[in-house]
């Protein structure tokens, strides 16, 4: 697989480059899921940012067709043949950054993740952290999802009202986000947390899936007004399902009176 021949590139690169001190590598490819159309995820730990020429660098890995930095700051390369690779190059003192995510990401694959470490900051950076896999169904995490649906929902009820459809339809990709979270935690299925409409299909019951179909909308008047209906009453038996506090929950036959009106 090129994706597999690209990290090996990247790992021998960074091996012979005196200033990249570390490689931290994330996404589907550690966790064994990796295929023809993955992306390859990389932190790139560096002693000096200023003169290191990021392009020239991802050049190293194929023909680029197109690198840029996107609205999340992060590089992007796009190979000439479509593969995509991210890249944040940090310079070492920002290692530390990796601690930030304690609590909210897994560190269950952590030695794959290690790609260089030539100073064994990594190491001892991955080794600090003790929540290798975060509780995803704990009460705090549950009522967190249930007031960002809640939120999602009545920032999309003042868009419907305005009878803007086409902002209205996009706020449903935080609609389905949150949604696709809860139902999740619901299943206890807790696998591709961090993109959880990944393999959905597969992750989720049946029956669930068919229901998260419906907060799916096509972008027309009727169709973004029943699909949020429905979405606000899967909210409710979810909500009902997790234990989800009263005061959350009432929230909802607010939002489903103002847009029956």
């Amino acid at each position: 697989m090129r994706q597999l021949a690209m990290i090996s590139q990247v790992k021998e690169s960074s091996l012979l480059d005196p200033n990249i001190r570390s490689v931290f590598m994330y996404g589907s490819f550690i966790k064994g899921e990796g295929d023809k159309y993955s992306d390859i995820e990389f932190y790139i730990f560096l002693t000096d940012t200023e003169n290191f020429d990021e392009k020239h660098w991802v050049a190293q890995l194929g023909k680029v067709d197109l690198f840029f930095k996107n609205e999340f700051g992060t590089k992007v390369a796009i190979y000439d043949d479509l593969i995509r690779a991210e890249f944040h190059f940090l310079e070492v003192k920002e290692i530390g950054i990796i601690k930030n995510w304690e609590g909210l990401v897994s560190f269950e694959h952590k030695e794959k993740m290690i790609q260089v470490d030539k100073d064994g900051l990594l190491k001892s950076m991955l080794d600090s952290i003790s929540v290798i896999s975060p509780t995803r169904n704990s009460k705090e995490s549950i009522e967190w999802l249930a007031q960002s649906l809640v939120n999602s929902l009545v920032y999309t009820s003042h868009l419907i009202g305005r009878k803007e459809w086409a902002h209205a339809h996009m706020t449903f990709s935080y609609i389905q986000k949150f949604t696709l979270w809860l139902m999740r935690a619901q299943a206890l299925v807790f696998d591709h947390w961090e993109s959880p409409s990944k393999s959905i299909e597969k992750d989720i019951p049946k029956k669930m899936y068919e229901k998260y179909e419906k907060v799916c909308p096509a972008l027309d008047p009727e169709a973004v007004t029943a699909s949020f209906r429905s979405s606000v009453e899967i909210a409710g038996e979810l909500f009902l399902n997790l234990e989800v506090n009263q005061e959350i929950t009432l929230m909802l036959e607010k939002i489903r009176r103002r847009i029956d009106y």
